[in-house]
C-alpha cells in the first residue's frame, strides 16, 4: 500500500456516545465507555502507523471526573475537541459488582453523555470521517440520540458505519437501556452490525424474526442471514469469546476465525471494543475479511490480557499491521 497516499489523506475514526468511569466494589475507578474504548484503540493504530487519528464525541460534567477524563485524553495524545463540558449534568458513572458469580451493572441516568449537543463542528468531523462506531446505550436519551443520528446522516457515502449492539440492562432496577426503535434504526443505518451470540438472539426476538434455537454453526449462520435479509448492512459479525468470531457477508461468504491468544488471566472488559477498532481499521483500508478479523481478534486478546480496557497494543499486533500496510515489520 502506498503510504504517501495515506499520509496525504489521513483516516478519521470516530466513536460517538458514552464516556464514563466504571466504579468497582473495591472503590477502584477505570475510564471506559464502548465508543471511547473504540476510539482509543483506533487512535493507537492510526497514529502509530502515521496514517490518521481516532476521535471521541461525547460529553462530561464540569466536575472532578470530567476533568480527569480530559487530562487522561491529553496524556494519551487524543483530541478533546469534540468532548463537551456540561455544566448541568455530572460525568457518567457505572457501578460494577458481582452477584452469584456474574458481573452486574447499574448505569447512572440523566448524566452528561445523555446530553451530547449537536454542535456545528460535528458536521465537519462527520464529513471527513472514514468510519464510525456507535451503539445502543447513548441513544437512550433524546438529546444524544438526535446528535448521533445527525452525525451518521452527515457521513460520506463510503464511510463505514459499525453498529456495535452492546445491549445493556441495569441489574438492580431492571430497566433496559435500549428499545426496539433504537435497534431498528441502528441496524438500518449500519453497514456492519456486530453483536455477541446472546445479543443476536435478543435482536431477532425484539424484531419479531423467529427461527430455530439451534446453537450449532449452521443455526447461528441462519440467524445472521435473517438480519442481512432484513437490513442493508454489508456484513454481520458475531463474537463468541473463546470460540472465536463469525462473519457473514452479503455476497454469502461465511468466515469463522479463531480467537486471539490471551496471555495470563482473561480480563474481557473492553476486548470487544478493541475488536471493533480492528474491524473498522481493516475494512477501511480494504483488507480481505480474514486479515481484518485476524487483526480484530489480536487486538481483543491484547486487551483481554490486561485489567485495563485501554492498554498499549502488543508489539506482535503492531508488527502484523505494519506487514499488512507496508510489507515490513
Amino acid at each position: 500500500m502506498d503510504r504517501s497516499l495515506l499520509i496525504k489523506n489521513p483516516l478519521t475514526f470516530t466513536g460517538i456516545g458514552e464516556i464514563l468511569f466504571d466504579l468497582f466494589e473495591d472503590g477502584t475507578e477505570t475510564l471506559g465507555g464502548a465508543p471511547f474504548n473504540f476510539a482509543f484503540h483506533a487512535h493507537q493504530l492510526a497514529s502509530q502507523m502515521g496514517i490518521g487519528e481516532g476521535y471521541i464525541v461525547s460529553s462530561v460534567g464540569n466536575d472532578t471526573r470530567g476533568n480527569r477524563i480530559i487530562d487522561t485524553l491529553l496524556k494519551k495524545k487524543m483530541s478533546t475537541a469534540y468532548i463537551e463540558k456540561d455544566h448541568q449534568h455530572k460525568t457518567g458513572l457505572v457501578s460494577v459488582f458481582m452477584r452469584n458469580g456474574d458481573p452486574g451493572y447499574q448505569i447512572e441516568a440523566d448524566i452528561a453523555w445523555d446530553y451530547i449537543p449537536n454542535n456545528p463542528g460535528l458536521r465537519e468531523l462527520a464529513e471527513r470521517c472514514s468510519a464510525v462506531c456507535f451503539g445502543s446505550l447513548a441513544q437512550r436519551n433524546r438529546v444524544s440520540r438526535e446528535t448521533i443520528r445527525n452525525f451518521v446522516g452527515f457521513l460520506p457515502q463510503q464511510a463505514i458505519r459499525l453498529y456495535d449492539v452492546n445491549l445493556r440492562q441495569n441489574t438492580l432496577t431492571k430497566e433496559k437501556c435500549y428499545s426496539p426503535e433504537i435497534i431498528e434504526y441502528s441496524c438500518n443505518a449500519a453497514t456492519v452490525i456486530k453483536a455477541n451470540h446472546s445479543e443476536l438472539d435478543t435482536i431477532l426476538d425484539i424484531l419479531g424474526l423467529t427461527c430455530d434455537s439451534l446453537n450449532a454453526l449452521e443455526g447461528i449462520k441462519k440467524r445472521m442471514g435473517m438480519l442481512l435479509a432484513r437490513f442493508k448492512a454489508h456484513a454481520i459479525i458475531v463474537t463468541r469469546g473463546d470460540q472465536g468470531t463469525l462473519v457473514l457477508k452479503r455476497d454469502g461468504e461465511f468466515v469463522k476465525t479463531p480467537p486471539g491468544k490471551v496471555k495470563g488471566t482473561a480480563h474481557p472488559v473492553g476486548a470487544g471494543d478493541a475488536c471493533s477498532a480492528g474491524i473498522l481499521f481493516g475494512l477501511t483500508l480494504g483488507w480481505d475479511i480474514r486479515a481484518t478479523m485476524e487483526l480484530a481478534n489480536r487486538m481483543g486478546a491484547d486487551v483481554a490480557s490486561h485489567p485495563s480496557a485501554t492498554p498499549s497494543l502488543s508489539r506482535e499486533t503492531l508488527d502484523f499491521v505494519r506487514m499488512q500496510l507496508f510489507n515490513k515489520p
